[in-house]
């Protein structure tokens, strides 16, 4: 018998792991978020936490051999590319989210979906690869025109094989549209304002989540095909409200890089960074400032917190009963992130 594919073994994995033991696997799966020490996090739960683990693993290895794959006959191996490896996270981070989204999918009856979910992962990686590359390189100031092209063209398999797989209808279109238009805005207020001001507003945190929303697609690209399609705006939001949250700490880490490029991110505002860069002063000291001002800090998590509940309020109102569990892990990586990194009393 042939080996069967990692990506397309992906679903069945997931799910017999889940009926070994629903609360351990949930558990398993939060792991991974909580603790830079996964396989000892995950041993606390090991009847089913290192399968998820080996998993996981197995699943990233399959994704780098992909994209080798991909661009290699093009004489290029974009797995070495600083663009591509610096949003290596974003991948791994993707896993346990698929692995949610294979058990959403089974609950609502989508079995379809699932024997086709190898092909979910395809084109998931396509995207995540896709927007991760051109994310990165529109940020320096002589970006490689070979890279840009590459993730155009990594993006256009990414929404021809999500399509191929959820279908190509109106509503589906528009998904996609909004997914990508909302991203090119989101970036070229961002590029338009670098060195002027922030692009974002104070009252609009949301917006920092737009960038992200390529990441759940299937699980919006799934509404049409469960009869939900007048419910696609709550769900946008729902992601758009959590993946701000994300993209918020993932600032916070970034915080020094993106000063040293005059992009001004959300955890900036209200304060005198800006002043200080004009001034002169040196991108390291400026961050060090913010991340050493610790009501700034408390402030920035009680925006996010605030994000969390707003997310898990429309989800109580579309009785969603797993949906919530992503924004659980999120909340839990939040906690994590600001009493362990950035040594916060919350």
């Amino acid at each position: 018998m042939d080996k069967v594919n990692t990506f397309d073994g992906f679903a069945d994995k997931v799910l017999k792991t889940y009926h070994m033991g629903e609360e351990e696997f949930w558990a398993a799966v939060m792991a991974p978020f909580l603790s830079d020490s996964n396989v000892l996090t995950m041993w606390k739960h090991r009847k089913v936490g290192l399968e998820l683990l080996n998993l996981f693993k197995a699943v990233d290895d399959e994704r780098t051999k992909f994209l080798a794959h991909y661009t290699i006959p093009n004489g290029l191996d974009i797995t070495k590319w600083k663009s591509l490896n610096k949003k290596d996270e974003y991948f791994k981070d993707a896993y346990p989210v698929y692995a949610f989204l294979v058990i959403w999918m089974d609950e609502n009856g989508l079995t379809d979906k699932l024997e086709s979910f190898g092909d979910i992962l395809r084109a998931v990686v396509y995207g995540i690869a896709g927007y991760g590359i051109l994310d990165v390189i529109v940020d320096e100031r002589n970006f490689s025109a070979i890279e840009l092209l590459t993730a155009q063209a990594l993006i256009a398999e990414y929404e021809t094989k999500i399509l191929t797989t959820f279908g190509v209808t109106e509503i589906n279109l528009n998904i996609l549209h909004r997914i990508r238009d909302q991203f090119l805005k989101a970036e070229i207020k961002e590029k338009s304002l670098r060195e002027k001001r922030s692009p974002y507003d104070k009252d609009k945190p949301i917006e920092c989540g737009f960038k992200a929303a390529h990441l759940l697609t299937p699980f919006m690209l799934s509404l049409e095909c469960l009869g939900k399609s007048s419910l696609i705006d709550d769900y946008f939001e729902v992601f758009f409200l959590f993946g701000a949250v994300i993209q918020i700490m993932d600032d916070l880490k970034d915080l020094e890089e993106d000063i040293s490029i005059g992009h001004f991110s959300y955890v900036t505002l209200d304060s005198d960074a800006f002043s200080l860069f004009k001034k002169g002063r040196k991108p390291g000291e400026i961050a060090k400032r913010l991340l050493e001002d610790k009501q700034r800090l408390k402030d920035i998590y009680t925006t996010c917190k605030k994000l969390i509940t707003d997310s898990n309020t429309i989800l109580k109102n579309l009785k969603d009963p797993f949906l919530p569990r992503i924004v659980h892990v999120t909340e839990l990586r939040l906690d994590s992130y600001f009493r362990k990194e950035l040594k916060l009393d919350i």
